[in-house]
């Protein structure tokens, strides 16, 4: 429990519909994590593949090394709360599996571990690759994403039949013989439709994001979540964020419009505006038309930013207080 308290704000967060479970990931931090990355690394089945099981001024030396080295992330993962792994993200070109296998530009790769013992045998593995993929799409631009397990591993044998990656073949590496797995960024949502993320936490701000081929059943949520903010007869503004293939199905774009059409009364009551960050020249032309401004019930505007974004709803709300007041 007072590990659990010592872990604040997460670096990346990531909901799996299915099984309703969640991931969190936090930037190792050494002062925090050292003794239970210790403990882990110990464990035999965490020795077994990762062969760390080094005296604790070796492995200090190798954390504190494997942090300065700027190509890759550590992370340490939390499950519905409980800590329970960890996990490296890296560019692969600049790693040594470069030296082993062809690799293209935007490829990253994911090593992970289940540490704690009660957390294995629950399909933990499939949802920290889903959420590790998704960070490193949305977040790091990534085009592809590489696995490289142990051939012994049998909890990953689950990323061709669950997740969609393709099966490159085996690779042999110093310390083990690897399976080669892979997914590029229009693959992985198509297999892995993700949630429409809706962030009230930063009220009247409203932080929406698009993935890539959102399901259907994610658009029916993300409408509920609508509802509920336009029950609040609050004035609000929204930012929103598209992920690069974002695309509705036809039937989700007509549950959009027929929502939109409904409430278009007191979506221009209470939405001071729509601002969307996009370097699209299109798209900003497109939320700049006359057409635009004459049907959509609020203001749209294209932000280059997240920062800028942000900087500018404060600034929006903070004039329709001062023209209400």
């Amino acid at each position: 429990m007072e590990l659990r308290l010592m872990f604040k704000q997460a670096h990346y967060s990531y909901n799996d519909r299915q099984t309703k479970n969640h991931l969190n990931i936090y930037c190792v931090d050494l002062n925090r994590d050292f003794e239970k990355l210790f403990t882990w690394m110990h464990q035999p089945h965490v020795a077994k593949f990762w062969q760390l099981n080094l005296p604790r001024d070796q492995l200090l030396a190798h954390f504190k090394s494997a942090l300065e080295m700027q190509h890759q992330e550590l992370f340490i993962l939390q499950i519905n709360g409980q800590i329970i792994g960890y996990a490296e993200t890296y560019y692969a070109p600049d790693d040594r599996l470069a030296q082993f296998c062809q690799l293209q530009t935007g490829d990253f790769g994911i090593h992970l571990l289940i540490g704690e013992l009660d957390a294995i045998g629950k399909g933990y593995s499939s949802l920290i690759v889903r959420g590790l993929s998704d960070y490193l799409f949305t977040q790091q631009m990534a085009e592809r994403i590489l696995l490289e397990p142990n051939i012994e591993v049998s909890a990953l044998s689950m990323l061709e039949r669950k997740l969609g990656f393709n099966n490159l073949g085996n690779l042999e590496l110093p310390e083990k013989i690897a399976t080669l797995y892979a997914i590029t960024h229009h693959d992985f949502y198509r297999y892995n439709p993700s949630e429409i993320a809706c962030n009230l936490s930063n009220w009247p701000i409203v932080r929406l994001h698009f993935p890539s081929f959102p399901s259907d059943e994610a658009v029916d949520c993300w409408i509920r979540e609508l509802d509920e903010i336009l029950l609040r007869h609050e004035p609000y503004i929204v930012i929103s964020t598209f992920d690069r293939e974002y695309q509705f199905s036809q039937q989700a774009r007509k549950i959009e419009m027929a929502w939109f059409k409904r409430h278009k009364p007191l979506l221009a009551k209470y939405c001071c505006a729509m601002l969307r960050v996009t370097n699209d020249a299109e798209m900003i032309a497109k939320l700049s038309s006359p057409a635009m401004e004459k049907g959509m019930p609020f203001r749209c505007i294209p932000v280059q930013t997240l920062e800028l974004a942000v900087q500018q709803a404060k600034l929006i709300l903070k004039s329709e207080i001062n023209s209400n007041a």
